[in-house]
């Protein structure tokens, strides 16, 4: 081999270490465990020995919500029966954010139980949902109303038929 093409296959080496040593500690450091709240308290000893990040799901609970607007702290309890985990949020309250919402909270467990939670999200309620069967019902409906089936119908610019008298 001549001494140009071991300067290349070095080269090469070190770049393909690189990128895949840049791969794997980015994914490794970022990566986050998702778990439900009966698995959160199967697993709370390791979880707080570990102090990893988490990521976990479930409605809040009816128990008080205690909301600082002065500090932005928020302490509620997330869970269904027996299952609940304390949670924990400093920052900006989600609008939707209410009893019997799920939200979906990201943090860590501290040593007392709690997970101090660094992201806070809400999921849409069902009753968007069913607003969005409605909404997807409607220009049928206008059809249905008109008698025209053969035209689509975009949603918000139908008037009633203009009726003869």
């Amino acid at each position: 081999m001549s001494p140009h093409h071991v300067k290349v296959a070095i080269g090469v080496t070190v770049i393909v270490a690189a990128v895949a040593y840049l791969l794997l500690s980015g994914t490794t450091a970022s990566t986050v465990y998702f778990l439900t709240v009966p698995e959160v308290q199967q697993q709370l000893a390791a979880l707080q020995q570990a102090s990893r990040p988490i990521r976990v799901a479930g409605p809040v609970t009816a128990d008080p919500i205690h909301w600082e607007a002065r500090h932005l702290s928020l302490a509620f309890r997330i869970g269904e029966g027996e299952a609940r985990l304390p949670v924990q949020y400093k920052g900006v309250k989600p609008d939707m954010f209410q009893a019997g919402v799920t939200v979906i909270v990201e943090g860590r467990i501290g040593q007392d139980g709690v997970l101090l939670a660094s992201t806070l999200m809400t999921s849409c309620p069902s009753k968007y949902q069913d607003e969005k069967k409605a909404t997807a019902l409607w220009p049928a409906r206008v059809a249905a109303r008109t008698g025209n089936s053969s035209a689509p119908v975009p949603v918000g610019t139908v008037s009633a038929p203009e009726e003869s008298f």
